[in-house]
C-alpha cells in the first residue's frame, strides 16, 4: 500500500499531483495549522503576456491565524472570486484548452467554501477528476491524535496501512531532525519531480516551470497534463540517498507541506 499525504494547497503545481499519481491512498492534512502567506493561500499563474503573478485567497485573520486549515475562514466579503476569474479568463481565453477547462474551474472558484481546506481540496479533487485520476482520498481530521510532526505522520501512515510512504523532497529536513524516521515496516521514498515543459500560450518562448497545474490544463488539457506528470513521476530517492546528499541539517518545513 503506497500512501502520500500533503496539506491542501491552493491551485497546486504538477508535483503535488505527481504524488497522487504514484500512490494508492492520499491523505489531505486538513487539520494542520494554516500558515499565512504560504502556498496554502496562493500560487502562480500567468497574468498578461509573459508576466507571472500570484493568485491569492484573502483570509480573515481573526478567524484564521493559529487555526487548522479546516477552520481557517476565507474573506468572502470582497469580490476576489470574480476578480480572480476575470484575470484568468482574460489571460487564458486564447489558450487551446480554455473552452474545456474554463467552465468547471469557474464554477469551483465562484462557489464559496466553509474553510480554506475545503476550497483547496475542492480544486484538487476537481483536477483529479478532469485528469481521470481515481484514488482513495482521506482527511487527517478523520484520525485525530495528540501527536505532532513526524510522530503524527507515522500515526497517519499506520492508520492508512502504508507499506510505502511517498513524500515531498522538502520533507526530509524536518523528518531527519525529528529522529522518528526511518520506521520499521514502512519504506520512505522522496519525490524527485522535475516539471516537464509544454507550450505556454501566455509565455514569451522560454518555458516557466513551477506554475499551478492550471497553466498546463489551459494549454495542453487535463489528460495530456496527466500523461506528462505520470511520465515524470518515476524518480524517487531513498532515505539513505537523501541523507548522503544532505550531510548537514536541512531547513525545516512543516510536515506534509509543499516545498515548491
Amino acid at each position: 500500500m503506497k500512501v502520500a499525504m500533503m496539506q491542501p494547497t491552493f491551485l497546486p503545481w504538477q508535483g503535488f499531483f505527481g504524488l497522487i499519481c504514484a500512490c494508492d491512498r492520499f491523505v489531505f492534512g486538513d487539520d494542520y495549522q494554516y500558515s499565512a502567506g504560504s502556498f496554502h493561500q496562493h500560487n502562480r499563474l500567468f497574468r498578461n503576456l509573459g508576466e507571472v503573478a500570484w493568485m491569492t485567497v484573502p483570509m480573515q485573520k481573526k478567524h484564521s491565524l493559529g487555526l487548522p486549515l479546516n477552520e481557517a475562514w476565507i474573506a468572502d466579503d470582497s469580490p476576489w472570486r470574480s476578480h480572480m476569474w476575470k484575470q484568468m479568463r482574460n489571460t487564458y481565453r486564447s489558450a487551446p484548452c480554455f473552452a474545456e477547462v474554463g467552465p468547471p474551474v469557474e464554477q469551483w472558484l465562484l462557489t464559496p467554501a466553509n474553510s480554506l481546506a475545503e476550497q483547496n481540496i475542492g480544486f484538487i479533487r476537481l483536477a483529479c477528476d478532469l485528469m481521470g485520476l481515481k484514488r482513495e482520498f482521506r482527511l487527517s481530521s478523520q484520525h485525530p491524535a495528540a501527536t505532532v510532526r513526524s510522530q503524527r505522520v507515522v500515526d497517519l501512515l499506520h492508520w492508512t496501512e502504508a507499506r510505502v510512504y511517498l513524500c515531498a523532497r522538502g520533507s526530509f529536513g524536518y523528518m531527519q531532525n525529528d529522529g522518528v524516521f526511518p520506521v520499521d515496516g514502512i519504506e520512505v521514498l522522496f519525490q524527485d519531480f522535475q516539471p516537464p515543459p509544454y507550450p505556454q500560450a501566455a509565455g514569451r518562448g522560454s518555458f516557466i516551470p513551477y506554475l499551478s497545474v492550471l497553466d498546463a490544463f489551459f494549454n495542453v488539457g487535463p489528460r495530456a497534463t496527466c500523461e506528462l506528470i505520470e511520465a515524470h513521476s518515476n524518480r524517487w530517492r531513498t532515505w539513505d540517498e537523501m541523507a548522503a546528499a544532505a550531510p548537514h541539517p536541512a531547513a525545516e518545513l512543516e510536515p506534509c507541506q509543499e516545498s515548491a
